[in-house]
């Protein structure tokens, strides 16, 4: 199936007048992915809530400004919302209004997608005002501030975001996620507020983002509820990493993650200060991961070394030198299954049975071993080979 698969179907419940009842719809890798048909799969698909369009070659920012534009006639029909050329990230001397259909999208997938810009989230603001998971990596350096700031000012409810590779990216989109504090609310009046973008982000991904250490500071005190944040190949430093593993213990936050890895202000002495409340991976029990040895605390192995991996309690510190514990361990391991194999062995050669020499009635020597160690046991004698006997078996079983 192509992008024309998708349109064809589309269309058919535009003009029956009937709205496809989708609400999941992931297109992974779909090929054609053209303007016509994601204006047809925005007219037909008004409660579609998951939207997967990643490693889309085709997909262009016009696509989706087709998936979320409509016009004044068809915005009696859907729930829509009319915008200035400012607001919609457009010309500022057209003095033409644009309206946009609000979607119910909470999960929107565009990575990969190398067509795209940061003009592509302007095409987004206003229109995915529930919008919790968005995930925008490997889009590289065509993604700016502008159009993402745009975007995350009206999405209030932001829980992931995935900005990996996007080399372009500063602390302008930093502050747009940093809420301030809540506002009093005047005596005898009773509203409820639109909260600030950030005050549910959980899990945001900065890899090689041009963002400074302060900004990224700021943004884990201010956001509560940040579980994950990786930020490798960044200016982040030894701070941010210690606040980040405070912030998350006092918060008691449960399978917190941190990401530092080529972060070159993060030193192997603040690994080391932190060890006693973090662990280099996110380990678990089961069947399937047998093969990747965790280090359980409630094994008492008594290894000396490295941290408890199931303890989820503890923060989860990726870098260099965290990774160094889980080697240590491998080789602490090793040298203790080493060393009781070679216990093993000696036991085994010191409980050998002793040879005891025995001289059969005919006057030959022959040599048996008596169990336990013990010359001269009491044990039975054990079966001899006579071979100048009458008898024509040259065995006697006992």
């Amino acid at each position: 199936m192509d992008g024309e698969g998708i349109r064809a179907a589309a269309m058919i419940a535009v003009t029956r007048g009937e709205p496809m009842a989708l609400k999941d719809l992931r297109l992974t890798g779909l090929k054609r992915v053209t303007d016509s048909m994601m204006s047809a799969l925005g007219k037909a698909a008004p409660y579609l809530e998951v939207l997967d369009l990643g490693y889309c070659k085709d997909l262009h920012n016009s696509a989706i400004d087709a998936f979320t534009s409509c016009t004044e006639e068809e915005a009696a029909r859907y729930e829509a919302i009319s915008l200035t050329s400012r607001d919609a990230g457009r010309n500022l001397a057209d003095p033409n209004r644009h309206w946009r259909r609000v979607t119910r999208l909470r999960h929107l997938v565009l990575s990969a997608c190398i067509l795209l810009t940061d003009h592509a989230c302007s095409h987004l603001a206003h229109a995915v005002p529930k919008l919790e998971f968005l995930e925008l990596a490997g889009i590289g350096p065509e993604l700016h501030d502008n159009g993402l700031v745009r975007l995350l000012n009206t999405t209030p409810y932001i829980r992931k975001l995935d900005l990996e590779d996007a080399t372009e990216v500063t602390d302008d989109v930093l502050l747009a996620l940093t809420p301030t504090a809540p506002t009093s609310v005047p005596p005898g009046r009773s509203r409820t507020p639109t909260p600030d973008p950030g005050h549910a982000l959980e899990h945001l991904i900065l890899s090689y983002a041009n963002v400074e250490s302060e900004t990224l500071s700021d943004l884990v005190r201010a956001c509560t509820r940040l579980r994950v944040l990786e930020a490798d190949n960044t200016r982040m430093t030894g701070l941010v990493l210690k606040e980040f593993v405070h912030l998350a213990r006092e918060r008691k936050v449960t399978d917190a993650r941190i990401v530092a890895v080529d972060c070159r202000s993060v030193g192997e002495y603040v690994v080391k200060e932190l060890a006693g409340h973090t662990r280099p991976r996110m380990g678990w029990l089961s069947w399937h991961a047998r093969k990747l040895a965790y280090l359980d605390g409630r094994d008492g192995e008594g290894l000396g070394v490295g941290q408890d991996e199931c303890d989820s309690s503890r923060v989860v510190v990726k870098t260099f030198y965290s990774w160094q514990t889980v080697d240590a361990v491998k080789a602490a391991r090793e040298k203790k299954r080493k060393s009781s194999t070679r216990r093993g062995l000696n036991v085994s050669g010191s409980s050998r049975q002793s040879e005891e020499v025995i001289i059969t009635s005919s006057g030959r020597t022959t040599r048996w071993w008596s169990p336990g160690n013990r010359r001269g046991s009491s044990a039975p004698a054990t079966p001899t080979l006579d071979l100048n006997t009458d008898r024509g078996e040259g065995c006697t079983i006992m």
